[in-house]
């Protein structure tokens, strides 16, 4: 089996014309060494196997073709789950000093952000695509625990808070994370905002007429395995491992989940190129229940539509 992979990335803004966001958009390869970027990338070695990966579409959840109006304006607990999810999976707490990472085309959400809390400022990491926003202020960082307070899911983050004794520091009083989430709220915007990934796979086929089987694959990487674990319990579809690097991956390539997810960031959106590659991953699915996976030329507009775009950095690597 010979596999195209084509992976999504993008980043984040919190502007809204149409024409921004797709001059924003993303797009990763998954490459053999010795490749450039812009290839499709060929591989002897089939995919892994997951669960729950279907070639049909009949009885496939249908969906709107007209996307819900994208929200930038977030209500402070809306704002405050985001960027809990946000800070869980790309941030980290310093003595007094928040960090938070974000690839190059994201700069307009580190700006939105910085608006948000009224402090802190954004830089370019050197020889990295990606830029750093930094608050160091006390009334911003007191703004910002205010927001994400209640909010954590899993103990690293609240345990960096903990050890640099914001809750002395503050006079606040900071309370544990969760060690639960639920699909009714930001958190897992901001958290694939940060480590989340949107896939469309063309993987060779000698069954199919095209010559290929369409994948839709969301996956999200982190070092923390609890969120990932809660996701995995939640949605009951897709597949968890843990890399010999200690790095945990939650992955599906399903349809049923490719509804599912659509129909969360349908309510809690994404920001900017991630937001774009959610769109074209949502488009494909479109694609997909009508049956145009399985046409020569819906093939064709596939390709199109998942390799417009260019390579970025991911977070991941800075």
């Amino acid at each position: 089996m010979f596999t195209v992979k084509i992976l999504l990335y993008a980043g984040n803004s919190c502007i809204s014309s149409p024409l921004v966001f797709i001059t924003l958009g993303k797009i990763y390869l998954n490459l053999l060494p010795g490749q450039s970027a812009g290839n499709f990338s060929f591989s002897t070695k089939a995919t892994a196997k997951t669960n729950n990966t279907s070639n049909s579409y009949t009885n496939l959840p249908l969906i709107s073709e007209h996307v819900s109006k994208h929200k930038s304006n977030l209500t402070d607990t809306d704002f405050g789950y985001f960027l809990a999810g946000l800070i869980e999976g790309d941030g980290w707490f310093g003595k007094k000093e928040l960090h938070i990472i974000f690839a190059e085309s994201d700069i307009s959400l580190a700006y939105l952000i910085k608006k948000r809390i009224g402090h802190g400022n954004v830089y370019k990491i050197k020889n990295k695509k990606a830029v750093r926003y930094i608050c160091k202020n006390a009334k911003g960082l007191f703004i910002i625990l205010s927001l994400i307070n209640g909010k954590l899911v899993s103990k690293p983050k609240y345990e960096q808070l903990i050890k640099h004794n914001y809750s002395a520091d503050f006079n606040y009083t900071i309370l544990p994370p969760s060690n639960s989430f639920t699909l009714d709220n930001y958190w897992l915007a901001g958290f694939s905002q940060a480590d989340g990934c949107f896939h469309i796979s063309l993987v060779k086929s000698k069954t199919h007429k095209t010559g290929y089987s369409v994948r839709l694959e969301f996956s999200l990487k982190q070092n923390d395995a609890v969120p990932l674990k809660l996701l995995y319990n939640t949605v009951k579809m897709g597949n968890l491992s843990q890399y010999s690097s200690g790095i945990w991956c939650y992955k599906s390539s399903g349809f049923k989940t490719a509804a599912l997810l659509i129909n969360y960031f349908d309510t809690y959106n994404l920001f900017a190129g991630k937001y774009v590659n959610y769109l074209k991953f949502r488009k494909v699915y479109i694609m997909i229940t009508n049956g145009r996976h399985l046409e020569n030329k819906g093939i064709t507009k596939i390709k199109s539509i998942a390799t417009k775009g260019s390579s970025e950095t991911s977070t991941q690597e800075v």
